[in-house]
């Protein structure tokens, strides 16, 4: 075995490439030329110092660390920092995640590097973004057989999370509108929200008004699609693949009939009368 016990000097190289990547140097340990040098020879990285990232004669990356004078991990036995043993200490899976890092090969060269994040329909899922709000002109109030105008009012919503280490933006924007009349009536779904008419128009078809035959209550509602965005770090929006719905609670929707009739009686008077209030629609 080599007797060599003088500190080695660290060979700081740039790693190449132009990420975050580039920033997080690594100490990499070679197997040794001289096979009875049971030690592995420094090779390019930062300062050898505890904390700085290694990497392993078999792979594995880890943490330069305190270590016993007699430790030794394959042929990465301790190096001496002013006087202090350290060696590549490795990291477990959990570990690595935890600090938000990968090991991957950059023009030939292992870097360790943020993980890069991909957001999936799944992960747009567990946010909360909330439904649109479901209208209907008039509420709750309509008539048999009338052009009842509905509209879905929903915004586009972002929301902040840290994952691995890094601030994730995420947007969700609505994509598309299913209306749901309650009396088994469907539209969509639709890229279109609807419109509002106003007080003053009654009975006007709009791409997304329905006809109610049946006089009664019903419960109308709003599902919006969702389509997911996400920025990493202040980066570039990338899109998610894949839309979430989110459905609206339901809207009472009271369905009244009509009927032409003479009126004598006064409700005042006689409260079962024809037309009065609490008569039959």
């Amino acid at each position: 075995m080599s007797s060599r016990k003088s500190e080695p000097v660290a060979v700081h190289e740039e790693v190449p490439g132009d990420s975050a990547a580039s920033a997080m140097k690594l100490i990499q340990f070679k197997e040794h030329k001289n096979p009875e040098d049971k030690r592995a020879r420094l090779a390019e990285g930062a300062s050898l110092q505890t904390g700085s990232y290694c990497l392993a004669s078999d792979g594995t990356l880890g943490t330069m660390g305190v270590v016993p004078a007699d430790w030794g991990d394959g042929s990465d036995t301790p190096y001496y920092n002013n006087g202090v043993p350290l060696g590549c200490i490795a990291l477990n899976p959990d570990e690595l995640e935890g600090a938000g890092l990968e090991l991957v090969e950059v023009n030939g060269e292992m870097v360790v590097q943020p993980i890069r994040i991909q957001l999936t329909v799944e992960d747009l899922q567990s946010f909360p973004i909330t439904p649109a709000d479901a209208h209907q002109e008039r509420a709750p109030h309509t008539l048999k057989n009338y052009n009842t105008n509905f509209w879905a009012d929903a915004s586009v919503q972002e929301f902040q999370r840290e994952i691995a280490g890094q601030q994730v933006q995420v947007r969700a924007t609505p994509v598309s509108y299913s209306f749901v009349y309650g009396d088994g009536g469907q539209l969509g779904p639709v890229s279109y929200a609807g419109y509002q008419l106003g007080e003053d128009v009654w009975d006007e078809e709009t791409p997304t008004s329905h006809k109610y035959t049946v006089p009664g209550d019903y419960q109308f509602s709003v599902v919006t699609g969702y389509r997911g965005e996400f920025s990493v770090d202040g980066g570039p929006w990338e899109v998610i693949d894949g839309t979430v719905e989110r459905p609206s609670e339901g809207q009472l929707v009271r369905v009244w009939r009509t009927q032409v009739g003479l009126v004598a009686d006064d409700c005042s008077a006689a409260q079962g009368a024809w037309g009065c209030t609490g008569t039959d629609r």
